[in-house]
């Protein structure tokens, strides 16, 4: 299994090319040595391209052509064919319909639209959030108590980042209680302790309750999740 993210190569669209199909030696500057390309790394597994809407058009030519044909040209190499048997898995963030040739998506068979964050059950938002607390309190080795209003705060915020979001919100949260509470054996999370962007959400009951210092009630992050 293979990764890569074409976002990175935005300012540079050939080197993603060359990167994905190899090239030979001396077939542009800094081509020192010869290169089998990550499309050939890959065989019998699996080339995973994120951000695949970053693709400049003659690149996503090249990719169907291999969809098609199982070769391709090495850059530099134009008089032979190459071969390689991988799965290929494209991901974006963009309407694949708005970005992508017309020619690759008819050699796409399955297509998954993977729902925002707001539109899953709240059941998957309440593992997510007792997933990412876990493994920051393996990472920090450290046992972590949250309370019930700063658990229903990420509960109830609208994270226009999606998961991602959510789990900078809890590092943030989880470092800023490091900070508080240096020297104790457990991580607290209050609602004080998490972004500043969390806030304006909050019920006016629940600022009261937070910009008093009223007590939070803690419980272990592995009851909150039975909740």
């Amino acid at each position: 299994f293979l990764h890569v993210n074409c976002s990175e190569y935005a300012n540079n669209p050939e080197l993603i090319t060359a990167n994905l199909f190899g090239y030979k030696k001396g077939a542009f500057t800094g081509a020192e040595s010869d290169n089998v390309g990550m499309i050939k790394a890959a065989e019998d597994g699996v080339l995973f391209l994120d951000e695949v809407h970053c693709l400049r058009p003659e690149c996503q030519e090249k990719l169907f052509f291999f969809m098609d044909k199982g070769m391709y040209h090495k850059v530099g190499d134009n008089e032979n064919w190459y071969y390689s048997k991988c799965r290929l898995v494209f991901a974006t963030t963009k309407d694949p319909q708005n970005v992508l040739l017309k020619t690759l998506l008819r050699r796409i068979p399955i297509t998954i639209t993977v729902p925002a964050l707001k539109d899953r059950p709240l059941i998957e938002k309440r593992e997510l959030i007792y997933t990412i607390f876990t493994k920051e309190s393996k990472r920090l080795g450290k046992e972590i108590l949250i309370s019930n209003l700063a658990y229903q705060s990420l509960m109830d915020f609208e994270f226009i980042g999606n998961v991602g979001a959510l789990k900078n919100a809890i590092k943030a949260a989880c470092a800023n209680s490091f900070l508080v509470h240096q020297g104790e054996p457990k991580l607290k999370i209050q609602v004080a302790g998490l972004p500043d962007y969390i806030f304006p959400s909050l019920t006016s009951v629940q600022l009261k309750s937070s910009t008093h210092g009223m007590q939070e009630a803690m419980i272990p992050i592995e009851r909150s999740r039975a909740r």
